[in-house]
């Protein structure tokens, strides 16, 4: 799988140089050079199962073959930090079903993804013995959540910067 620059003019790369280079040198963003589909059968194949396995069917096709060996142990020891067991449960309302998505560490929806990041950074780096340090600006809790998914790992440094008295207290 390699990712193409929505501007065009990047060279395509594979899912772990995107991983670390974020927006593409040519100042797009990274979109994949073809859509992977789970087969109808596969769709099936993943009704009741757990978060874990759901999440898993859908990112492998993504990711480099190295990484997705690496990937259920990635997953797994990301949603350990999560408060509910089913990562994302569903939650029964009138005919309609709500999916909670504030059990991570920091109740922010973005856990779901970023500590999955933290945790890829970390595998990626690992295999490159190299660093990275991220840079980020918010008013929201966007930064708790990376701070909390960099936090810990052993290859990479966070920074977020945050407005002066514009943030709440569980924010920032």
């Amino acid at each position: 799988m390699r990712y193409l620059s929505t501007r065009g003019t990047a060279a395509p790369l594979p899912f772990d140089d995107v991983l670390l280079e974020g927006l593409a040198r040519d100042g797009g963003l990274y979109v994949p050079e073809a859509w992977p589909c789970l087969s109808p059968d596969a769709i099936a194949d993943l009704a009741g199962k757990p978060y874990r396995d759901v999440a898993l069917a859908v990112m492998t096709p993504f990711v480099t073959p190295g990484l997705a060996d690496a990937l259920p142990a990635i997953v797994d020891d990301a949603y350990a930090t999560f408060r509910h067991p089913d990562v994302a449960p569903l939650k029964p309302l009138g005919d309609l079903h709500l999916m909670e998505l504030f059990h991570g560490p920091t109740l922010a929806f973005k856990d779901v993804a970023m500590q999955v990041l933290g945790r890829l950074f970390d595998h990626v780096l690992e295999a490159r013995d190299e660093r990275v340090t991220v840079i980020g600006a918010t008013s929201g809790d966007t930064g708790s959540a990376a701070i909390e998914a960099v936090r810990g790992r052993a290859r990479a440094t966070i920074f977020i910067l945050h407005p002066h008295g514009r943030t709440s207290e569980v924010q920032r």
